[in-house]
């Protein structure tokens, strides 16, 4: 939360559209989810190195980027609509 508090302070808090706002949260989620963790975190966790390879518990490849990518991309894996709900 406080990385999340320091981005959002450092953009003077939500100017703009509600829309706009919600974008730039969920960008900055992403960011979180995907960086590397400290050394420290990822001995503790026996070598995943990120929040979001800890959940999936799959690395696609070492560069956090290319995993950023190859996790947001389905490449058409879902064909059916999802409930809304």
């Amino acid at each position: 939360m406080r990385f999340l508090d320091r981005a959002c302070f450092n953009a003077h808090y939500f100017h703009g559209t509600l829309a706009s706002a919600e974008l730039r949260v969920r960008a900055l989620a992403l960011l979180w989810n995907f960086c590397p963790s400290s050394p420290m975190t990822v001995r503790k966790h026996h070598g995943q190195a990120c929040p979001a390879e800890r959940l999936n518990g799959k690395r696609y490849a070492d560069n956090w980027l290319e995993n950023l990518l190859a996790s947001g991309s389905m490449n058409g894996l879902r064909r059916y609509q999802q409930n809304p709900l």
